[in-house]
């Protein structure tokens, strides 16, 4: 079963979490600024995460399991 569902959000707080990300936390600092930068850009440049807060748009998967 799948619960779809959002969480509020705004251009600094995603930026925010994804800069704590094992991924991102290992890059070079340049790059790590760089792609920052690219995911900032990305969200200023869609009127839906423009300005403000928007829903971030999350899928929950839930498997229920039965001991036999």
């Amino acid at each position: 079963m799948e619960f779809a569902h959002g969480q509020r959000r705004t251009d600094d707080s995603l930026v925010a979490t994804l800069s704590t990300r094992a991924g991102v936390l290992v890059m070079p600092e340049q790059e790590r600024e760089a792609t920052l930068g690219r995911i900032r850009a990305f969200l200023a440049s869609g009127p839906e995460t423009a300005e403000g807060e928007f829903a971030l748009p999350m899928l929950t998967a839930v498997l229920r399991m039965r001991r036999l």
